[in-house]
């Protein structure tokens, strides 16, 4: 199936590493450009940029939890490849716990990465299409977890991923007749350098709850947040899509 995505212009908050940089190869193979966001991996920015090829993406430094960042981004990307057609929030903080480690500096720091800064990139977004009067296409990385929780002890995370998809909705019902399709995708667990560790220490336990009792590659979430990107998806807005192995069953 062809996705319509040739030379399409798409940045990927936090590209760089892990399911981030596996969204921006596989847009690349899709034919789109791609601008590779990192707040502080610029190294690895520049090898996966660098492995696309010249023209074909480019790595665009910027913290998308800092507000005075958002808009250099957006004219980082423009400059380098030309103006924005997709947005894919990925970028994302995870502390961890439990309950009593919390402080509320991390969780003002989660929000305003996760949520704040999802939104401010949403809003930049929509009014350069707006002032272009295109039309254009946003994915929010949510989790399984806004809706399960973790049995592992990320509270400020799970819930900034609740909210993260309570925006996808109302995102969605405000733009839709702009022909601006937001959709997030909620998945489980998967198999990045991120997740490693904890997933061998407890592989019984989180197998269990799997029906299809095995852990996500980062390929199987890409394909879906690639899809939701395109014309092919042109009858979608506001959906979570699960991709948790049937953990969610949403």
């Amino acid at each position: 199936m062809d996705l319509g995505l040739q030379d399409k212009v798409v940045l990927v908050t936090g590209g760089s590493r892990g399911l981030g940089a596996v969204i921006c190869r596989m847009f690349a193979a899709e034919g789109a450009r791609v601008g590779v966001n990192y707040c502080r991996s610029r190294a690895e920015a520049e090898a996966l940029a660098g492995g696309i090829g010249s023209g074909r993406a480019a790595p665009i430094p910027g913290d998308i939890g800092r507000e005075a960042d958002i808009a250099a981004i957006f004219d980082r990307l423009e400059q380098a490849l030309g103006p924005v057609d997709v947005l894919v929030n990925n970028a994302a903080h995870c502390p961890g716990g439990p309950l009593e480690k919390y402080t509320r500096a991390e969780w003002e720091h989660t929000f305003a990465v996760n949520v704040t800064g999802a939104f401010r990139a949403a809003q930049e977004f929509i009014l350069r299409l707006r002032a272009r009067r295109a039309p254009g296409w946003i994915v929010n990385i949510a989790s399984t977890s806004a809706f399960l929780g973790s049995t592992s002890g990320h509270l400020p995370y799970d819930a900034s991923k609740g909210a993260l998809i309570s925006m996808t909705h109302a995102l969605a019902r405000e733009v839709a007749r702009e022909g601006i399709h937001v959709n997030s995708v909620a998945p489980g667990m998967v198999l990045t350098e991120m997740v490693a560790k904890v997933w061998e220490a407890r592989k019984e336990q989180y197998l269990a709850r799997i029906p299809l009792h095995r852990i996500a590659q980062p390929e199987e979430v890409a394909r879906v947040v690639v899809f939701l990107a395109s014309p092919a998806a042109s009858y979608m807005t506001g959906a979570t899509v699960d991709v948790s192995g049937g953990l969610l069953m949403h």
